[in-house]
């Protein structure tokens, strides 16, 4: 076998029926994933391939149909095959043969999240993807929930990282997941165990993606309200050129700011609302879409885009975070005198009133006097 090969072989045990299709990809270093190779599971098995770009590599292992769980796999690839078996429809929790020490450290910290906690949060996703009765308040309540249900598992491995002297290349990524919950912990104690780790953090993972994220939870900047000023950054078309929000006021114009990225399926489906409101008032409304995943992302996305497509490269810790943005998609509309407006966070993937909202602000109905003439 090729040094750079790798081989995943694995058995479903029927947790997973014949026919559906498992992937493998990449983070993109900026919240999503490039797949590079897939295989259909035929008689309970699969097997899948590839090239690692370093030692160790991370993988993930996932897949997108309703009848496999939502949360993926990671795996720390070396030299040797990898096996692995199902027990239970969701990659997360499935076990790991692997001569990696990294897979080991791995395999504990999912111990610490707890298996039936990463199921039922699995389903409850599912339930945000597939069921189309939900409502906005429905999805609101099932995020919260979801959120509740991970929080126990993530203090417990952000209390096991305080312990170490230092982190370790699968503890700086544990702690990059539990510092997303950062907003959810309110006891002090937790927060401060968050910042003290990142304290201890070297120069070199206070610079990677991990290390920015976690400061922009533990140290989060000041988030602007309704009628506050927008914030403003140097921000990159598809050309590489640079540009400023400011460009885009004073022309007498709301703007909508959109946060996405590719690969976020509540994203994709906002794209028809948004054409909409942009065809029908373009003289009142710019939008403007400020990806935060990859450059390839950016770039791909842009096909759908009749508006301005924007970035800064640097995901989810740059202009993002400065408006408190903490998941996507996410939508800030702007006055044109330059103070917010509304947010909207997160899109109900079957019943959103966001673009009605902003037709009613940016369009408001005419006085009887004016209805009258």
């Amino acid at each position: 076998m090729h040094a750079q090969h790798f081989v995943i072989e694995g058995k479903t045990n029927g947790y997973v029926p014949d026919g559906s299709i498992l992937y493998l990809g990449r983070w993109n270093g900026m919240g999503a994933m490039i797949y590079f190779t897939s295989d259909m599971i035929r008689n309970g098995t699969f097997r899948l391939e590839g090239k690692r770009e370093k030692t160790p590599d991370i993988i993930y292992l996932y897949g997108t149909e309703k009848a496999i769980g939502t949360l993926n796999l990671r795996l720390w690839v070396g030299d040797d095959t990898i096996r692995v078996s199902a027990n239970s429809e969701v990659p997360e929790t499935w076990i790991v043969e692997n001569n990696m020490p990294q897979q080991a450290e791995e395999d504990f910290y999912r111990q610490l999240k707890g298996k039936d906690n990463i199921i039922k949060t699995s389903r409850m996703n599912s339930r945000q993807l597939w069921d189309r009765s939900l409502t906005p308040d429905s999805v609101r309540i099932l995020t919260n929930q979801i959120i509740q249900n991970d929080l126990p598992g993530q203090i417990r491995i952000l209390s096991h990282l305080h312990k170490q002297p230092k982190l370790t290349d699968t503890g700086l990524v544990y702690f990059f997941l539990s510092s997303g919950y950062a907003h959810w912990m309110t006891n002090p104690k937790h927060l401060c165990m968050g910042r003290e780790i990142y304290g201890q953090l070297t120069g070199k993972q206070k610079q990677t993606y991990y290390g920015k994220f976690a400061k922009s939870y533990f140290y989060p900047d000041k988030t602007p309200e309704k009628g506050d000023y927008y914030i403003d950054a140097n921000l990159f078309d598809l050309k590489g050129d640079s540009c400023k929000l400011t460009d885009y006021l004073n022309k007498g114009k709301y703007i909508l700011l959109d946060f996405w990225d590719l690969y976020c399926a509540p994203c994709k489906k906002s794209v028809p609302g948004l054409k909409e409101l942009f065809s029908s008032c373009a003289d009142k409304l710019t939008i403007i879409s400020i990806n935060v995943g990859s450059r390839e992302s950016q770039v791909k996305g842009s096909s759908d885009f009749l508006w301005e497509n924007l970035s800064d490269g640097q995901g989810l810790t740059g202009i993002a975070s400065r408006y408190g943005i903490k998941s996507i998609p996410c939508f800030i509309l702007i006055a044109p005198n330059g103070r917010i407006e509304k947010y909207w966070k997160g899109y109900a993937m079957h019943h959103s009133g966001m673009e009605k909202e902003i037709m009613e602000i940016i369009l408001p109905s005419p006085s009887p006097t004016e209805a009258s003439k």
